[in-house]
């Protein structure tokens, strides 16, 4: 009877496993939260997806997958409850308290959220709004942390493909009509070459470690600045 008590209490996750292989990215994904982070100058609530994952030594069995919620539930609780963060820095705390919980080579953890910013189109001044996404991303181990910021932005590029197939037709056509190769590169660079547009997601993340805070909204201007057109612009 005893026997089996103490069975019952033993730390499974802790013991020494029998094959001694390294456990790689074990963890949780799309964990929910609601938290506050610093942003434009405001703090704004936000609803997020975290996921958590670690490395673990050879001699530990398995991860305790309840730690992770309990290091996130902590973290929003100890740090964004009390004091508004950029999604970065959360996500490098979050990773420090996985490392410190599971007793982990090394932690990672992603953090995903969304905002919405409203816009006028520049034509017809209809108001309008646009999804933009936040992304922190931190690894830790126990000499430390990196972490990096990325943002999600949607507009409209055009094909490349098909304005390439259409640019060599009429390079063809023209060289059959006789025009020189210097014609025929002064026209193709002052004509518009006709292609379709197509919707797109870009993404830029921008890392460092840990120094001065990078604006989130900076990158967002770069990231819509490499395409064609804005979605807003558009509708």
């Amino acid at each position: 009877m005893s026997t089996t008590r103490r069975s019952a209490v033993e730390d499974l996750q802790e013991s020494r496993p029998a094959a001694a292989i390294s456990l790689s990215r074990a963890g949780v994904t799309r964990s929910a939260k609601a938290i506050r982070i610093r942003h434009l100058g405001d703090e704004q609530l936000f609803h997020a997806d975290i996921s958590c994952f670690c490395d673990l030594g050879p001699e530990q069995k398995g991860a305790h997958m309840s730690r992770f919620e309990e290091a996130v539930n902590e973290a929003i609780d100890e740090v964004v409850l009390g004091e508004a963060l950029r999604i970065e820095a959360l996500a490098d705390r979050i990773a420090q308290e996985i490392v410190s919980r599971q007793h982990a080579l090394r932690s990672e953890v992603t953090i995903r959220a969304s905002y919405p910013v409203s816009r006028r189109t520049p034509v017809s001044d209809i108001a309008t709004q646009e999804m933009y996404g936040l992304i922190g991303v931190a690894a830790a181990d126990p000499a430390g942390s990196r972490r990096l910021v990325g943002v999600t932005a949607q507009g409209m590029n055009a094909c490349p493909c098909a304005q390439g197939l259409i640019r060599g037709q009429a390079e063809d056509d023209l060289r059959a009509d006789g025009f020189s190769e210097e014609e025929i590169e002064r026209i193709t660079r002052l004509v518009p070459i006709a292609t379709h547009n197509q919707r797109a997601r870009g993404t830029l993340y921008l890392g460092a470690p840990r120094g001065p805070d990078i604006d989130a909204d900076v990158l967002i201007e770069i990231v819509e600045g490499g395409m064609s057109a804005e979605i807003y612009e558009l509708m």
